[in-house]
């Protein structure tokens, strides 16, 4: 009963992950039948051919999505997907339609699902290191995951200057009568005060607590876009020197967002050493945990602030092939952990892609 229960709800995740990487839009189209004829007598291909046009329509809204590296990676693949569209998008769906007698137009609007999937793996398929005779190109990943654990918060300091300045003003006045000179005379005292200065604001200081129990989430959410793109995951743990390096890269990133010159330089002589091209540096902030109030889940933020593949060169120098910036994903579970990795596989996913589709728009292998 337990084997058969977990299989259910494995399924039903399976079919939601798909949809997650569905696209769904609504396609619109006007189409003029006064050239073939009666509504009512060819009512079938008018049909069919205003559902064509709107699913062209639902398809162009798709392709303005893509981002610049996509819509390179796509124009390998565009003739083979668009002259076979129908296996990659369903617009059998019609939300509405309508006839318009008097132009002889059959208007109709479909709500189309693309197969995303099948035309990622398309533009994949097609990547220099794909098509690659030989190995995989050889990757390893130095990412990890981190909590905050503590901030240490300096006052400000601020600096004040007080000036203060007293003077007096005697004013005298001579006056003459019947031969004798009169003196009077007036003091006026002012009392000036004048302040300023500056305030130095001093960050805060931050220190992170690594998460090694989420390795394999990162792993696991990477690795496959990786693989179906040509490139073998390499675990660090497989090499001495690499398995150290990445211990030097857990502690660096306790403690600062970017990786020191000299560790930099340590990676790149070790991958040298051991043949290998590619190596991938990234960090996993996870969040605080927070409760959907609508169903109860955990719900856990998890966000990757940049994550930068280098590749050696002809002179086999290292330099950053590939930067992707800005991901985000909530992890949603029935505790925070399962929460945590699911934020996690969502976000390596997203990291994964565009990596992959910079690589392929540049023709690295």
């Amino acid at each position: 009963m337990f084997k058969k229960t977990t299989l259910i709800i494995f399924s039903i995740f399976l079919l939601f992950a798909q949809s997650v990487f569905g696209f769904e839009q609504v396609g619109k189209a006007s189409y003029d039948f006064s050239s073939i004829g009666k509504f009512e007598e060819n009512k079938s291909i008018i049909i069919d051919n205003a559902k064509k046009d709107a699913c062209s329509d639902a398809y162009k809204k798709y392709l303005a999505t893509f981002n610049q590296d996509k819509l390179k990676n796509y124009a390998r693949v565009k003739s083979k997907i668009e002259s076979n569209l129908n296996s990659y998008i369903d617009c059998n769906a019609v939300v509405d339609e309508s006839l318009d007698f008097a132009n002889n137009k059959y208007n109709i609007v479909v709500k189309a699902s693309v197969n995303t999937n099948k035309i990622e793996q398309a533009m994949i398929s097609t990547s220099a290191v794909a098509t690659k005779k030989g190995e995989g190109s050889e990757i390893v990943m130095f990412m990890v995951s981190r909590t905050v654990s503590s901030v240490k918060q300096k006052d400000n300091r601020r600096t004040t200057v007080n000036q203060n300045e007293k003077s007096q003003d005697i004013n005298q006045t001579e006056a003459a009568k019947d031969g004798n000179i009169s003196i009077s005379s007036q003091t006026v005292t002012t009392d000036k005060q004048v302040s300023g200065g500056n305030t130095i604001e001093s960050a805060p200081e931050i220190s992170y607590k690594i998460e090694d129990g989420y390795n394999e989430a990162i792993s696991g959410g990477m690795e496959e876009l990786l693989n179906t793109a040509g490139f073998e995951l390499v675990p660090s743990f497989d090499v001495a020197s690499l398995d150290q390096i990445h211990n030097d890269v857990k502690i660096a990133f306790s403690q600062d967002s970017s990786l020191p010159p000299k560790l930099r330089r340590g990676i790149g002589t070790a991958m040298k050493d051991k043949g290998i091209k590619y190596w991938v540096e990234g960090i996993f902030d996870i969040g605080k945990m927070e409760t959907d109030p609508a169903t109860g889940a955990k719900v856990v933020n998890v966000s990757v602030t940049r994550a930068t593949l280098w590749g050696a060169n002809s002179k086999g120098r290292f330099r950053s092939v590939a930067t992707v910036s800005g991901n985000q994903r909530k992890g949603k579970g029935t505790s925070y952990d399962q929460a945590v990795k699911n934020g996690i596989r969502l976000c390596a996913q997203s990291v994964a892609k565009q990596m992959v589709d910079k690589l392929n728009a540049k023709g690295v292998n």
